[in-house]
């Protein structure tokens, strides 16, 4: 599998293997933020009510990103967009550790939030215009596996850097970052530098949707939601669940992180590599499937292996829904709307981000531990519902339009 996934990485087009390396420097560098509340509360004296609400002006600065990204990418090329995110990034990580006083701590972490996320939506566009339709998912794939790489590395070393002093957690980040740009920069026909700004094509088609387009993509956009919520819960419930809720030892939530981490790594790539031909709706419903049953089955279990096979279950799920989710978003109005409509899928994301951790806590129950997975499976098995039932829906289907066949 490791050898079929750095082939696929290999084969990739030329524009896509700069995004991939540039991606993955990037989030190699993602440890500042997962050490941002241990830093406020410890070295800047703030309250837990004050470090919650940094964390959340983050979270408004990356909605914030998300909503004016199509606007940006109208007017600068998605290149333009990634390297002035991440060197505005970058300055923001270096002069915080000087930062002193929560007015200036909440206007740099909007500013964060903003540099952080911006250049998701433009690395999407970058996606959309080096890959076709049929290799969307290939691309998507890959893309989300420079993340998960990244992501895997940079808050193991930023633990180790945290222990010896909190300012240099954020220089590393920095670093990372400008190598990422520097990178980028140095590679002009980078996956961004593509395609110039679609000026043209907008003022022609996407000054107003059609009823279609409209209802093709907030349908899908309010069935992405359950997905983005579920897979919001991990990352911030498991620990508690497993320690708290099971009663298990805290290695197993460890157990549960590696299991997801090594599927994705291990499967996601080759696996939609086979998929890369399969219609949008049975990806969509493959992948929904396996979400809420996976889901479902970390409610009911009780003990460490009944969690590795939820886990590998959901997770199963994840490597099928979300480039498939990608894909199809990015194939809605073709390329007058790709830009807004993926800029807008990315908002879903991070609202889901800022919600679960408080409505995980606020269902979870001493004697049912397991409520916040079973609403989110529960969520998603209706999501499978709504699928089929938007499959063959007027409003979303539309059959004068052949070349949407395999469409929702």
């Amino acid at each position: 599998m490791i050898t079929r996934t750095f082939r696929t990485v290999a084969g990739l087009p030329a524009p896509l293997r700069v995004l991939f390396l540039t991606t993955l420097l990037f989030r190699a560098g993602t440890m500042a933020y997962p050490f941002l509340a241990a830093h406020l509360l410890v070295h800047e004296g703030l309250s837990k009510a004050m470090a919650g609400t940094v964390l959340a002006c983050f979270g408004v600065g990356a909605l914030a990103a998300d909503l004016a990204a199509s606007v940006l990418l109208g007017r600068v090329s998605a290149r333009a967009l990634m390297l002035g995110g991440l060197v505005l990034n970058a300055a923001v990580l270096i002069l915080f550790p000087f930062l002193h006083g929560l007015t200036a701590v909440v206007a740099f972490a909007v500013v964060w939030g903003f540099a952080y996320e911006i250049v998701t939506p433009a690395a999407y566009s970058a996606t959309v215009a080096a890959a076709g339709p049929e290799e969307r998912k290939v691309a998507f794939s890959c893309y989300r596996l420079a993340i998960n790489l990244g992501m895997a590395a940079g808050p193991v070393v930023g633990g180790l850097l945290f222990a010896l002093d909190a300012r240099l957690v954020f220089w590393a980040n920095a670093g990372c970052t400008l190598a990422a740009a520097g990178y980028l920069a140095a590679r002009s026909g980078g996956a961004a530098a593509a395609p110039p700004p679609r000026r043209n094509v907008r003022k022609q088609g996407a000054v107003r949707r059609t009823p279609y387009e409209r209802a093709r993509f907030w349908t899908i956009f309010g069935l992405s939601l359950p997905v983005q919520l579920a897979y919001s819960l991990p990352s911030v419930f498991v620990s508690t669940y497993v320690i708290v809720g099971l009663g298990l030892p805290g290695y197993w939530a460890g157990v549960v992180f590696a299991v997801n981490a090594v599927g994705i790594v291990l499967f996601e790539v080759p696996l939609n590599v086979l998929m890369a031909r399969t219609g949008h709706l049975p990806t969509l419903l493959l992948g929904y499937g396996l979400a809420g049953a996976g889901f479902l089955l970390m409610a009911l279990s009780g003990s460490g292996p009944s969690l590795v096979l939820a886990t590998l279950v959901w997770t199963a799920g994840e490597i099928v829904v979300f480039p498939g989710l990608l894909s199809y978003v990015s194939d809605l109005s073709g390329a007058a709307s790709a830009d807004r409509d993926l800029s807008l899928y990315s908002t879903g994301v991070n609202i889901a981000f800022i919600l679960a951790p408080h409505l995980a806590l606020l269902l979870s129950r001493p004697g049912a531990p397991g409520i916040p997975w079973a609403v989110a499976g529960g969520a998603l098995c209706v999501a499978w519902l709504l699928l089929t039932v938007a499959r063959t829906s007027p409003l979303t289907w539309h059959k004068e339009e052949p070349s949407c066949t395999d469409a929702i």
